[in-house]
């Protein structure tokens, strides 16, 4: 399932680690992810063969600034439990920690979705969560 290579889209950089983790880094510095942008990352997870049959841990690398709008949340809200056994977001931002309090109380996520504030806190988080 390792991937060699790595998936470029409009604002993300996607890929798997060599823990099998599937990594989203945000490439750029002020974002507003929009539901087509949205759609290309998931499209992009099933390249590197990830889905319902393939769950896989998810460490987002936000360290950007930026928002995400309703309809690109409702989906990641609806499609994300067919992807993602929990999901980290390395982030210190005010904003993006509201946002995803937001997320997680208003949406009731599927799945375990938290917030940290450095990459190795986030991977020991995760792997908790590993079968």
């Amino acid at each position: 399932m390792h991937a060699l290579k790595k998936i470029n889209t409009l604002n993300n950089e996607i890929w798997i680690d060599d823990d099998g983790i599937l990594m989203l880094v945000l490439t750029g510095k002020e974002i507003e992810m929009e539901l087509e942008e949205v759609k290309e990352c998931f499209e992009a997870y099933k390249t590197l063969g990830c889905g319902p049959h393939n769950k896989v841990l998810q460490l987002i690398d936000f360290t950007g600034e930026g928002t995400m709008t309703a309809e690109a949340r409702n989906y990641v809200a609806e499609t994300g439990c067919h992807f993602f056994i929990a999901s980290a977001i390395v982030n210190n931002s005010l904003a993006v920690r509201l946002i995803v309090n937001f997320f997680n109380t208003f949406y009731k996520h599927p799945i375990p979705f938290k917030m940290f504030s450095n990459e190795k806190e986030a991977r020991a988080w995760l792997m908790t969560f590993r079968k």
